[in-house]
């Protein structure tokens, strides 16, 4: 772990990550100067992924994750990458703005169009979190988070806004202590026709890696009435659908 001062940051070494992946003095500089615009007093980097040896929360596609300090307080920063196909984090700032007014996703606070500061969210994966589920009531909390997971696409559905990126939830999922919570809106439309629901369910129910493990805790043994109930839904979008398609997984 190393904790960094912002003025600290154009040493050669940490390039590699304020700039990913073409280190550049020139974007670290930008970069840096929209951290301080932010007010960031210094990035703690750590974690199991790394870039150039230096640990940090994540990568995706759109941007890098590292932790950040900020008046005695951890968040998450969300570091645009240098190739990525975003002009600016602009637009995954107010998608996820919009759908934390309905209880998703981390809370994001500021931007800058190379920076996002959010919420910082500890937790565990789907897989992880399905290894340590046994003993008595398994059934009962495995269908809690499924009926999370899947209430919260409906939300997104509702609103017209499609994640995009929900047929790998293991990706875009964290159990915490809130709950399950959805992850990643980088790529989020409110252009597509919503597909969170079903996404979400093809996922979680038949095929994935952790689908068959959670057929067998549910004890279901055919898919032919849920993808009846799929097709359905994703026709129609509407409550009655939604609901039908609950009752076939066993949420009531």
């Amino acid at each position: 772990m190393e904790h960094v001062r912002i003025g600290e940051l154009v040493r050669s070494k940490y390039l590699a990550v304020i700039s990913y992946p073409s280190p550049s003095l020139e974007e670290a500089r930008k970069r840096i100067e929209q951290m301080e615009k932010l007010c960031i007093d210094y990035l703690v980097f750590e974690g199991r992924t790394k870039i150039s040896g230096i640990g940090v929360l994540g990568i995706g596609t759109v941007s890098v994750v590292v932790k950040a300090a900020k008046d005695n307080a951890f968040y998450a920063l969300k570091i645009r990458r240098t190739d990525s196909n975003r002009e600016s984090m602009r637009r995954e700032f107010e998608i996820t703005s919009l759908v934390n007014k309905v209880g998703i996703g981390p809370n994001v606070f500021s931007y800058t169009d190379d920076l996002i500061l959010m919420e910082l969210v500890e937790g565990l994966g789907l897989e992880e979190s399905l290894r340590l589920l046994r003993g008595r009531g398994t059934k009962e909390r495995l269908l809690t988070i499924i009926h999370s997971i899947l209430n919260q696409c409906r939300k997104l559905d509702i609103l017209g806004i499609d994640h995009g990126e929900l047929s790998n939830l293991r990706k875009h999922v964290l159990i915490t202590s809130r709950g399950p919570m959805l992850l990643d809106f980088e790529s989020a439309s409110l252009e597509r026709r919503p597909r969170n629901v079903t996404s979400a369910a093809q996922y979680l129910l038949i095929g994935s890696s952790i689908s068959t493990k959670i057929r067998k805790i549910l004890g279901i043994s055919s898919l032919d009435s849920i993808k009846v109930r799929l097709k359905q839904y994703k026709e129609k979008l509407d409550d009655y659908s939604y609901a039908k398609l609950l009752e076939e997984i066993g949420i009531r």
